[in-house]
Parts: C-alpha cells; structure tokens; sequence
C-alpha cells in the first residue's frame, strides 16, 4: 500500500525533478565527472545542464537539460541504438541481483571490478549490471521500484535521491552508517542521502564547482590565484580593468539566472537557504548572514560582471572562448565543454586554470556546492543482505580510489587528497572538503522548478533592494516546504 502511494507520490515529483537537479554533466538531474566510461552510453552532455533550467536544472548537473550526450547523439544519427549487453558475474545457484548505474560516469571495469570483489564471498550468487541513461531515470525509477521486478541497488542523482527517500522507496540503511563509512562519506551527499533522520542512500561519487580563470590574462595582469574572497573581488576588477576593451568583459562572469553562484557567499558568511525545526522549515536568506554574502555577491556583479542580468550560464563557455571571460564559477567538468570540438575552442585548453573558491581567510574555502549520485537498495529487493554486501563493495576504499585516479570525486573524504588528473579535478578535490547541499526536503525539486532562486538573483542583479528579495524568496520558499 505505501508504495502505491509512492508511485504516486513520486509521479507528480517528475516533472519537478527533471526540471531541477545537480551538477551532472550527461543528465539534467545531477554533477558528473570528467570521465565518462568508454563504453557507456551516455557520454559529457552537450552544454546544457540542469542549472539552466529552471536552474534551472543539473548541476545537477543537470544544469534546460539536453542530457542526451555527445556519444548518445552519435549513435542515434549512425542509427545505432543497441543499448550494452549486461555485464554479469557469478553461477546464480545462490540467487540473482541486479545494479542499476545511470550514464557513462561509472566505467565498465568498475563495474567488473566489484562484481569480482563480490563474487569472492558469494561465488554462487548472479550480479547482473544493467548500465541505464540518466534521461528519463525518475520515470523508470517510479516503476521499478514499485514493481515486483525490482533492481536491487540504484544509483540516484542527489537531487533526485529525495522524492525516492520520501516516498518510502529505499531500505532504511541507518545502523549501517558507520560500517558503510561514517565520518569519512562525503557530507553534503550523506545529507542527500538523509530523509527526516533516516539515512537511506550512501555516497557514491561526486562533482564540485568551482572557479575557472585565464591563465594567459592573469598572467598578463600580473596577478596570483587569490587566497580569499577579498583577493578575488581584487582580481576580478583587475581584469576587467585591463581588459575594459573588449565588449561585455567580465572578471567575474556572473549572469543574473546562476543562483548557484551565490550560494557559496551565503554559505561562508553562516547564512542558509532555509532550516528545519520539527516539521516547519524557516526562509533563511533574509539573516543577517545570508545578507551579508548576497551584498559582497551583488558587488562582484555590479563592480566585475559583464554577464546578461537576466541570463543564464547555458552559453558561458561560449563567452569564455570569446575572451569575455577572466574567471567564473563552474562545474568542474566545464573545461571539457569549453574545449570541446564542435561550438567550444579547443585551443584554449592550455589556458583554462582552476581553484577551489577560497574563503573570508587565507588558507580556507567557501562551501562548495557538490553535486553527485548516491547509491540506495530497493524496498523491494528480494535480496536485501546480499544487496547490502555489494553495496559495501561499491563504497569501499578499493572501489572508490578508481575514482579518484581517473579525476573523479570519490564517496570518501580520505582518498580526496589522491584525485589526479587535470586542474578542474584537483580544485574540486579540494573544494569537495567543504561543501554543502539544498536543504532536504522532498519538496526542494518545487522551489527549484519555481524559479524562486534564478528570480531572485536577477532582480539583485537588477538593482532591487538585496533584503526585500530575500524576503520574499524566504516567503515562496516556506510556502511550498511546508506545504
């Protein structure tokens, strides 16, 4: 019976949810990694992502959602659209399971990695990897979980992972918190995880956003990576000041519509997007903290940002090849758009940079919005125990360090320091050890899809008085958390 209400609980999320979502670069839901898997069929996204949705949507990552990706496309035009054959491991003498991994984020020798670490103690038990695309997961989620046919562990985008949570939809993983990690998971994905104290979908990967810069121009203007915020602000009027000859320059690309781009000046002065107290969430962003982080905001955009007021950062990395870009927040997956063969600018590869957005002091870091999948088991697995022990594989520091060798941020705090790769990978490392998420509530994908953030954003952006607009966004908000 509850998951019939589940069902339908989740169908009316649907169009919420594809709507809003993380930082997922092949899905209009959640932050993907730089690497897609070889033989996977989703592959990075075309620019567009769950934040320019009503974002939005994706970082999650998702960022207005083409999360068809560039292989995905491909095939379909050659018109090959065989999906993989599944990759499976162990006689089934002792049962079958089945893992449900979305997009091209998760490589096939992972997958054939904790299959054989899993088979080591269940030899006689049948996994069978069903690789499925991250366009359209919510519907074929709904279905599944609710159907007698159930996958048994699921791979959800974090800003997904709430409705499901909700509904009643995932085992309740709680007292094995600990043993699947504890203090080492990833915070703001445990949040993602977390349902009304419940813990239900632990970690798996993540994706953090970060600040991406010119090398070539910093160079040119004599400047450093800036250490605090302050440093930055410094910077980003520099440049624009020794580059107020190109049109619509920016020191700071900030269009009016990125509202992820102002968390973070909310989170590093204390401020928050709203808080739980018993069943009755509070609009936080007319604090006096989040005031403060959107004032310091507004005057990166009015003193450095060229960006439209009432824009998006859909086509920002077209802005950045066109040299109208000395930083920017981003995705750390951005660079691959930037440089990609098709509308980006390949040459500029050697002058993309990219740091962790630094705090109010040296040597610290803003909260970082993370974006990232968690993996949950099914209420309706059939194999709970032996779902859980492959679970355990998956989080684990064998499987998760493939991760963090291929540039990927890994589920685990301890292995952040061994993300190798590129500059983007090493800054969301970094960035990844202070970050924060939406606040958790089943009805955030509502207020994502409402536009009350982007509309707020650009009204400052406009001129309008920054506490009057947080007052009103703190009203909207409310109204729909607890509605």
């Amino acid at each position: 019976m509850r998951l019939r209400k589940t069902v339908a609980g989740l169908a009316a999320l649907t169009i919420a949810l594809t709507a809003c979502g993380s930082d997922k670069k092949d899905s209009a839901s959640t932050a993907a990694p730089t690497t897609a898997a070889p033989t996977a069929t989703t592959a990075a996204p075309a620019e567009t992502t769950a934040e320019t949705t009503a974002e939005t949507t994706a970082e999650t990552t998702a960022e207005t959602t083409a999360e068809t990706t560039a292989e995905t496309t491909a095939a379909t035009e050659a018109g090959d659209t065989t999906v993989p054959p599944p990759i499976t491991g162990g006689t089934g003498e002792g049962g079958e399971i089945r893992l449900w991994l979305n997009g091209g984020d998760t490589p096939d020798e992972f997958v054939e990695y904790a299959i054989g670490e899993f088979n080591k103690e269940h030899p006689d038990v049948r996994v069978t990897f069903e690789r499925q695309q991250w366009t359209g997961i919510v519907e074929k989620l709904t279905t599944a979980l609710s159907s007698s046919d159930s996958p048994d562990v699921i791979e959800l985008g974090n800003t997904q992972a709430q409705a499901f949570e909700a509904a009643g939809a995932l085992q309740d993983l709680t007292d094995k918190k600990e043993e699947l990690g504890g203090d080492d998971l990833v915070q703001s994905l445990v949040e993602a995880g977390t349902y009304d104290g419940q813990f239900d979908a632990v970690p798996y990967y993540a994706g953090a956003r970060v600040i991406l810069y010119r090398k070539d121009l910093f160079e040119a203007a004599g400047l450093e990576v800036p250490t605090t915020i302050d440093e930055m602000l410094a910077a980003a009027k520099a440049l624009k000041e020794a580059n107020a000859d190109t049109a619509n320059f920016s020191g700071m690309y900030l269009p009016g519509k990125n509202w992820f781009a102002a968390l973070p000046f909310i989170w590093v002065h204390g401020g928050e997007i709203a808080t739980q107290d018993g069943d009755t969430w509070t609009g936080g962003l007319s604090s006096d903290e989040s005031i403060a982080g959107l004032t310091q905001f507004k005057e990166f955009i009015d003193e450095t940002s060229g960006a439209p007021k009432d824009g998006d950062d859909s086509k920002d990395y077209i802005a950045f090849c066109n040299g109208e870009v000395g930083m920017m927040p981003a995705p750390g997956w951005k660079p691959g758009q930037i440089i990609n063969p098709d509308d980006g600018c390949p040459d500029m590869e050697d002058n993309i940079g990219a740091f962790a957005m630094p705090g109010l002091t040296a040597g610290t870091t803003a909260p970082a919005f993370l974006g990232g999948s968690v993996l949950g088991i099914s209420k309706n697995s059939e194999h709970a125990d032996l779902a859980y022990d492959l679970l355990k594989v998956l989080v684990s520091k064998g499987y998760q360090q493939q991760f963090a060798d291929q540039g990927t941020i890994p589920a685990l705090k301890s292995l952040l320091g061994d993300v190798s790769g590129s500059e983007s990978a090493v800054a969301q490392a970094q960035a990844s050890e202070n970050t924060r998420f939406t606040p958790s509530s089943e009805n955030w994908a509502s207020v994502e899809a409402s536009s009350i953030l982007p509309d707020m954003v650009v009204a400052i952006s406009g001129g309008a008085d920054v506490k009057e607009e947080a007052a009103k966004a703190d009203a909207a908000i409310e109204e729909i958390l607890n509605g």
